[in-house]
């Protein structure tokens, strides 16, 4: 593993409140947090409410990836009345704006890896409850997970 991806996961860890100390991919499939909430959009009573579904680990993986890039992409748009997942241009000024961030261009593309993932499938998922894609909630996750 390179060094820049080993940055990158860490980086990933800290924003999902991951206390994964060793960098590896089981490490960070693990399902054990720290309160670390300051660093997430995540509260404690949503990682609480995944950790309890009856997902598997990757399962709860994936929704907390999913859940966290909802939370973002709501936090980037507080006056969008519509719902709309936010444009590129607001992902990169919102990166930017976060100091884990900052200065680490390649964590940038990861994440702008992961929010492209994450509004394809947010957006199809809105599709099929016909309501806005940030109007959707951590249960519409969940309860998609579940059907």
């Amino acid at each position: 593993m390179k060094e820049s991806d080993i940055k990158s996961i860490i980086n990933i860890n800290i924003l999902l409140n991951f206390t994964g100390h060793s960098c590896s991919h089981s490490q960070m499939m693990e399902s054990a947090f720290e309160d670390n909430s300051e660093n997430s959009p995540l509260s404690k009573d949503d990682i609480n409410l995944i950790a309890l579904t009856s997902l598997s680990v990757s399962e709860k993986h994936h929704l907390r990836m999913l859940a966290h890039c909802l939370q973002c992409f709501k936090s980037m748009r507080k006056k969008n009345s519509e719902g709309l997942i936010p444009v590129k241009e607001e992902w990169l000024e919102w990166c930017l704006k976060n100091p884990i961030m900052l200065k680490d261009d390649e964590f940038v593309q990861v994440m702008f890896e992961q929010f492209s993932g994450a509004a394809i499938q947010l957006e199809r998922l809105s599709n099929d409850l016909k309501v806005a894609p940030l109007d959707l909630t951590l249960r519409n996750l969940i309860d998609a997970y579940d059907a």
